[in-house]
This record gives structure tokens, C-alpha cells and sequence, in this order.
């Protein structure tokens, strides 16, 4: 996990599936999923303010929001990171 510079954007990236379903619930804009590391693929967000509170209440287990969303977000996490 972690931040990294794209061309004029910052981005965040992490492998963590149920993060990523957690970011993307919550509006971020996923930029590409990088299938370079056979052992592990990374989701790529454009990063914005928010990103390390959405991060901390997710792993601190303090994560409220719209269950629905939230399972909707994984399934597509999901399709995306299976698909070839």
C-alpha cells in the first residue's frame, strides 16, 4: 500500500480487495488495477484528501457507511480484478 506519483497526479495503490471495495464505495476514482506482480495485483486510486481517514476507519474497524454500496463496490472490485 502505499502513495505514489502518475504523471501530474498522486495516487494510492493497495492489493487489499476489501479496502479497494471500501474506497470505491466511497467515491474514489479507481485509475487502473496492475497485474505486473503475478503474486499480487494492485488497485490504483487517484488519490484525494479524505483517502487516509477512509483507510484508518476501515482498518481500525470503524467504517460507517451504506452496506449495499459496500457490497455492490466488491462485487465489482471483483469482476475487475478476475477479468482478463
Amino acid at each position: 500500500m502505499g502513495n505514489t506519483k502518475m504523471g501530474q497526479y498522486t495516487t494510492y495503490r493497495t492489493s487489499d480487495l476489501y479496502l479497494a471495495a471500501w474506497l470505491l464505495s466511497n467515491g474514489l476514482e479507481l485509475l487502473d488495477i496492475d497485474r505486473r506482480n503475478k503474486q499480487r495485483n494492485d488497485f490504483v486510486f487517484l488519490d484525494r484528501g479524505d483517502r487516509s481517514q477512509l483507510v484508518r476507519s476501515s482498518v481500525c474497524g470503524r467504517a460507517v457507511g451504506n452496506l449495499p454500496d459496500f457490497i455492490y463496490y466488491l462485487k465489482k472490485a471483483k469482476n475487475l480484478l478476475y477479468a482478463s
